[in-house]
């Protein structure tokens, strides 16, 4: 059977993705995939926040969402963030969103 991960880093946009947050799960409910957001250092806290909503709580739980909450205090730089994403994904298929 064929996995598929999607691959999301987030720095201070906790604004944006709360408008696609639960639809985005929704759509991952019935089909072998997985979400995993990283959160570089979100001034928002972005990862505190998202835990805090139920419907993240059933999808950590049932391995379809994955939060990383990065601790370096370093600059941002996509390609880090993206690999640290894709380190944590478990599909055949890899999408960056």
């Amino acid at each position: 059977m064929v996995k598929v991960s999607y691959c999301s880093t987030c720095k201070g946009r906790l604004h944006q993705l709360k408008h696609t947050f639960i639809k985005n799960l929704e759509a991952l409910r019935n089909i072998d995939a997985e979400w995993i957001i990283v959160d570089y250092l979100c001034p928002d806290n972005t990862a505190d926040e998202l835990l805090k909503l139920p419907i993240a709580q059933e999808f950590l739980q049932n391995n379809k969402l994955k939060i990383y909450k990065f601790k370096k205090d370093i600059p941002f730089v996509m390609p880090l963030a993206k690999n640290i994403s894709h380190t944590l994904a478990e599909g055949t298929f890899i999408f960056n969103l």
